[in-house]
This record gives C-alpha cells, sequence and structure tokens, in this order.
C-alpha cells in the first residue's frame, strides 16, 4: 500500500484508478522535470558568473597594459 499526499490529504494509491494513477504519474513527472530545469538554470547562473568574472579580470588587464 502506497500513499500519497495531495492538497495535505492522504491517498492510498491502491485504491486509485488507473486515470487517476495516470494523472498522479503526470504530476511527479512534472515534479521531477521541474526540478531537473530548476538545477540547469542554476548551473547556467554560475557559469555566468564565472565568465562574467572572467571577462571583468581580462578587461581590467587590457586597461593596465
Amino acid at each position: 500500500m502506497a500513499e500519497v499526499k495531495i492538497n495535505d490529504r492522504q491517498y492510498d494509491t491502491d485504491s486509485m484508478t488507473e486515470e487517476q494513477l495516470g494523472l498522479l504519474n503526470v504530476l511527479q513527472q512534472n515534479t521531477v522535470i521541474a526540478n531537473q530545469l530548476d538545477h540547469q538554470i542554476q548551473c547556467v547562473r554560475a557559469v555566468g558568473k564565472v565568465k562574467l568574472e572572467e571577462l571583468s579580470k581580462l578587461l581590467d588587464a587590457t586597461e593596465k597594459a
């Protein structure tokens, strides 16, 4: 017996219909994908920050030369 919490209510997945299980599956996939996209955005921002710092250093070195 597996349970899932939706809107602060516990539901037994064993008693769900095929349609309900299908929708639950879509929602679970949605959560996984959203988490992956959040991680990707964080990575892109981190790389952008590093590259901005690299560019700033190169520009500063060019000005000093």
